[in-house]
């Protein structure tokens, strides 16, 4: 009989783009991908990670719903205005110059959340961005081009399953959380 504690789910708490900005990235996916090669990450699977959980029994499930249903944040509106490679690990992103006290409160909260609930993470400078293309052939990539902004409006965050396949992540959403909205928009 399986161990229900050894089956382990890979997740992760994110905001996931509309329609509208997730069309803008896919296309500005494709621009960087003909400059600098690599792979290019299916449409699909464009987010932003606010904290990466990693593999978990099926029973923290519940307690991760239950942290970040305590999270009260506002809605607001992200502004992605920067185009970057990082080298060290060959991913090209689109992010923001300024992220917004907004998103930092929501990712604090949420990271105060999960330690409560004795699911401590690592703590790091956060880096609000979203990988478009990896294993990026940097060289090929400079200069960027300049990045139209992308007014994002952020209404909720979600918790993601990720499950590994030959042909790369394959991600379903576990349960979402509005922000509330009429505050910081």
């Amino acid at each position: 009989m399986p161990d229900p504690d050894r089956e382990r789910r890979r997740v992760f708490f994110a905001l996931w783009p509309d329609e509208p900005t997730l069309e803008r990235l896919d296309q500005i996916g494709k621009q960087l991908h003909a400059l600098g090669g690599g792979r290019r990450m299916r449409r699909e699977t464009l987010h932003m990670t606010l904290a990466f959980i990693g593999e978990v029994p099926p029973a923290r499930i519940k307690i991760l719903r239950q942290a970040a249903g305590r999270v009260a944040a506002p809605a607001f509106s992200l502004r992605l205005d920067r185009l970057d490679c990082w080298r060290h690990n060959r991913i090209a992103w689109a992010g923001c110059s300024d992220p917004p006290l907004q998103l930092l409160t929501l990712v604090g909260q949420l990271y105060e959340r999960l330690e409560a609930a004795g699911l401590p993470l690592e703590t790091g400078d956060f880096a609000a961005h979203m990988t478009l293309l990896r294993n990026v052939h940097y060289a090929r990539c400079e200069p960027l081009p300049e990045l139209e902004p992308i007014d994002w409006p952020v209404a909720e965050f979600v918790l993601v399953e990720s499950r590994l396949t030959p042909e790369g992540p394959h991600y379903g959403v576990i349960d979402r959380w509005p922000l509330a909205q009429g505050v910081g928009t």
